[in-house]
């Protein structure tokens, strides 16, 4: 049974957060070049939190917040471009998720999938992209804790647009998935991917937070 687990962690909920903040912009689901070049500049950063999870990533001083995703247990930040639509900004979303474990023919459930699983539920593009190459993916501990980072190359040819996906899924206690996704344009990846690398390696649980009553799911779908 597949898991829709890919419209979380593929960033579905982007252009919502964009648009709530800039509700004359265009929606746009491409990633666009970049209207300017910039540096990244890793020694300036500041600690973002999803509310809720009281999940917490070291992100870059300068980008801005867009707003909160699945009710207060994932946010949006992003590097501002003047001039573009938020949508083409590249974007990093941070994320604690419930995977609910799969249902048998009996209607029991079984184990909960595995980091490999949910890698291979985030390799399938989302409806932005049409195809998407996998372009590394590995096994690494973060903080102590078991997880798996992928980028793919995603595709839309009728487009002919294209992005760049960096996911990092961490295991969590109590069947929580940690998401800590970055898109941007193929050719700004290089300049972000320190952004990416810092985010997934200070992530940490802050110590007062409150955890939420009704946690996001990723739910199963009707098949």
């Amino acid at each position: 049974m597949k898991f829709l687990v890919a419209t979380v962690f593929l960033c579905a909920s982007l252009g919502a957060a964009a648009q709530a903040q800039a509700p004359a912009s265009k929606s746009s689901s491409a990633v666009k070049p970049a209207a300017s070049a910039r540096k990244a500049s890793p020694g300036a950063g500041r600690t973002e939190c999803a509310l809720s999870a009281g999940l917490c990533v070291t992100v870059p001083a300068g980008w801005q917040r867009l707003g909160d995703v699945f009710d207060d247990l994932g946010f949006v930040v992003a590097e501002p471009h003047p001039g573009t639509e938020f949508a083409t900004w590249p974007q990093l979303t941070v994320a604690a998720i419930d995977v609910p474990p799969p249902k048998n023919r009996n209607g029991a459930a079984s184990s909960a999938p595995s980091l490999d699983a949910l890698v291979d539920i985030v390799l399938t593009p989302d409806g932005s992209f049409t195809s998407a190459e996998t372009l590394q993916r590995s096994r690494l501990l973060l903080n102590g804790a078991d997880a798996e980072i992928v980028r793919v190359q995603l595709h839309d040819d009728a487009r002919k647009t294209e992005a760049i996906e960096a996911v990092a899924l961490i295991e969590g206690d109590e069947g929580l998935v940690y998401s800590i996704a970055l898109r941007c344009a193929p050719e700004d990846f290089a300049r972000l991917e320190p952004v990416f690398q810092r985010a997934a390696h200070s992530w940490h649980i802050k110590q007062d937070a409150t955890p939420s009553a009704n946690p996001a799911k990723a739910k199963p779908d009707s098949k």
